[in-house]
Parts: structure tokens; sequence; C-alpha cells
């Protein structure tokens, strides 16, 4: 080789190293680069996904806070519920025991009575009573002005003892009804209407406490 060409070889060399160099240098800094982005990339997603998932079990726990609240107020409903129903049982049973006493002193107090207080017991005159008397009383007690058939009182809870009590020359006859009949039909009704006041008094009560008007 000549020595004129030894100094283009070397710096043929040279600058063949330098590239050489260059494109290492810029090889090891893309990937680094790329490296780092997606450290950041991952990063990131982690971090996303750490929210979502703290973001979704805020949600749950707010949601059985809510379903927690509802279930108790369920609870507290029912045993609300409950209360009333025993309380009204004990009601039934109290008016029941004062109809069962009343209904021992009718005999008493439709057969016998005084002139005065320091005079004897004399049985109390008798007293009739019409078809029409018997009427007013049921259409009062069943809330209508049509007349209205009801069996007698010794089967039933309510209405006096008439069959077919009508209006006109039938309200005039004398019908078999007594004192002690009228009292204790309406000693019973009163039992009735004593129960369904307390019924409605609950029923209102319980309305009120879970938030109906």
């Amino acid at each position: 080789m000549s020595a004129a060409l030894k100094p283009f070889l070397a710096w043929m060399l040279a600058v063949g190293l330098a590239v050489a160099g260059l494109a290492i240098n810029h090889s090891a800094g893309y990937d680094a680069g790329f490296a780092a982005a997606k450290a950041e990339g991952e990063e990131a997603l982690a971090k996303q996904a750490l929210a979502n998932e703290a973001e979704k079990r805020q949600a749950a726990e707010l949601a059985n806070k809510a379903l927690q609240v509802e279930a108790d107020k369920l609870v507290a409903s029912h045993a609300y519920g409950a209360q009333l129903a025993t309380e009204l049982g004990d009601t039934k049973d109290r008016l029941r025991a004062v109809t069962d006493k009343l209904s021992r002193e009718v005999n008493r107090v439709t057969t016998l009575y005084r002139r005065a207080l320091d005079a004897q017991l004399e049985p109390l005159p008798p007293a009739d009573f019409t078809a029409g008397f018997v009427r007013v009383w049921n259409s009062a007690l069943f809330g209508t002005t049509a007349a209205a058939a009801v069996p007698a009182s010794s089967t039933t809870t309510s209405g006096a003892d008439a069959s077919g009590p009508g209006a006109g020359a039938a309200d005039d006859l004398i019908v078999g009804i007594t004192r002690a009949d009228l009292l204790t039909n309406h000693n019973r009704n009163s039992e009735q209407y004593a129960v369904c006041r307390a019924q409605l008094n609950d029923l209102i009560k319980w309305n009120s406490k879970n938030g109906h008007n």
C-alpha cells in the first residue's frame, strides 16, 4: 500500500467509527426513551385503575349504607306494626270485657225499677215498640233510609229483631222487641264501633310514623 493511501484510509476508518458511534448512541437513546414512555404509561394506567377501583368501592359502600338504612326502616316499621297489632288485640280484649260486664246488667236494668231511692224494687212496666221504631233504628245503624231486613238480635251483633219492616201501615204494628233486646244490641254495636275507632287510630299512627299523610 502506498504511503499516499494511508492517511485517506485512516480518515475513512475514523469517519466509520464516528458514524457507528452515533448510530449506537441513537439506538440506545431511542430504547431509553421508549422504556421511559412505557413506564410512564403503565404508571398512569395503574393510577387510573386504582382511582376507578376506589370510585367503585366508594359507590358500593354508599349503596350498602343506603340499603342498610332502608332495611333498618323496614325492620322498625314491622316492629311498630307488631306493637300496634298487640295494642289493638289488648284493646279488643278490654272492650269485650266491658261488653260482657254490661251485658250481665241488661236484665236488671230493663226489668226492675224504684219509684224513689227509698222505695222497693218493682217490675218495670212493659214497653212496646212498633215496626217503624225498629225500621228507623236499623236504618240509622246501617246508614240508609231504605228498609233493612235484619236477623234477630240473638243471632247477630247488630240490628234489632225485626223481619222485613216497611213504611206505611205496617210501621204502626207492635213487634216483639224488648228493652233488653235494644240495650244488648246497643252494647254489641258500641263494642264494634270502639274497635273500629281503635283500628283507625292505629292506622293513623302507623301512617304518620312511616311518613304517609
